[in-house]
């Protein structure tokens, strides 16, 4: 049997994300939000959830995903839940407004903790940010996939989340509208979308994030012949 090919790469997701901001457990003069509608096209509602999905930390300056990475397994209990961290970006009437991401905390509790660690690694927290109720944000990140040819992969850290190939990156606006084509025109299962680029051998291949709880090659394989037709 062919052995499976595993990719360790970065790259960065960009998408509308819906947001909420965090009140308690978090230090005076600082922002925390945290993206209430994850999915919000495959879900449209608030998801169960036993922990905070992702939450963004809003920062003075912008934060390389490298000096992100950096910090962040630098604080214990970051390193032992195995949190995954990103660099993010969030664009407001024409401003850039940074993050740092935070996704698989273990609760809400440890929140103030958190930015305690980071603050004392240097870290300066913004003490105000205007943002809308959903924003657009690309997130860099590293991805953990297994490449199943034929420009399809899956994540391997996120079950329910899968990758294909793009031959071009849309705008936003026109992605949005892809997504209702093809949601509309076509037999592949309900799903939620968002454009994106993995950095592969030096190069940028454009990419399509998908994410199911019913995810595997032959959705995938429907979706990406379906988006093939209309971009």
């Amino acid at each position: 049997m062919e052995s499976e090919k595993i990719l360790k790469v970065c790259g960065s997701i960009t998408k509308k994300e819906s947001l909420a901001l965090i009140t308690s457990n978090i230090l005076e003069n600082t922002v925390v939000a945290e993206a209430d509608m994850p999915y919000s096209n495959y879900y449209g509602r608030i998801p169960d959830k036993p922990q905070p999905n992702s939450l963004f930390l809003f920062t003075e300056g912008f934060y390389t995903l490298e000096e992100a990475l950096r910090l962040t397994q630098n604080i214990d209990i970051c390193a032992k839940n195995k949190v995954n961290t990103a660099s993010a970006i969030f664009l407001h009437q024409g401003h850039h407004i940074p993050a740092i991401r935070i996704r698989n905390f273990p609760d809400y509790q440890h929140l103030k903790m958190l930015q305690e660690c980071y603050i004392k690694l240097g870290v300066k927290f913004a003490r105000k940010v205007q943002l809308e109720k959903e924003a657009v944000v690309t997130v860099s990140k590293c991805f953990f996939l297994e490449d199943k040819g034929d420009g399809i992969f899956f994540d391997k850290q996120e079950k329910h989340e899968g990758y294909i190939n793009l031959p071009k990156r849309p705008e936003l606006s026109k992605f949005e509208k892809l997504m209702e084509k093809v949601k509309n025109n076509s037999d592949c299962l309900f799903f939620d979308g968002a454009i994106g680029g993995l950095i592969i051998d030096g190069k940028v291949q454009d990419i399509m994030r998908v994410y199911s709880e019913h995810l595997d090659l032959k959705m995938l394989t429907c979706i990406k012949t379906e988006v093939l037709k209309w971009i």
